[in-house]
């Protein structure tokens, strides 16, 4: 049962402007910066798998789990290895999480026993 996993480096956020016709308004919608810098996928199978370092000037990365599936996994800065396991954090779906130029992620599938 493999699993597929995506990461796409960016950039930042930006701030998109919300209409709000003449009254205040406070709100905002934060954005991933685009074009992203970088990509990286893998098919998960068997044992774990680390992404390709991050490029300069990343800041975001965006995490992309295959639909239905789960993986563990592992943020390491520079002069860190830790491989994901059984013990590490569980992603299903999607999310966004702060990273560095020269980063990578270990994931490993997660199976649901």
């Amino acid at each position: 049962m493999a699993t597929t996993v995506k990461v796409f480096y960016h950039s930042g956020i930006s701030t998109a402007h919300v209409a709000a016709g003449t009254k205040f308004a406070s709100d905002s919608v934060s954005l991933l910066k685009q074009p992203y810098l970088s990509r990286w996928s893998a098919t998960l199978s068997g044992s774990a798998q680390s992404s390709s370092a991050a490029p300069a000037g990343t800041k975001i990365a965006y995490i992309q789990v295959q639909e239905g599936k789960a993986v563990t996994f592992e943020v390491n800065p520079p002069n860190r290895s830790t491989e994901a396991d059984t013990s590490s954090t569980t992603l299903s779906g999607e999310t966004q999480i702060e990273f560095g130029p020269e980063w990578t992620i270990s994931f490993a599938e997660h199976t649901v026993v």
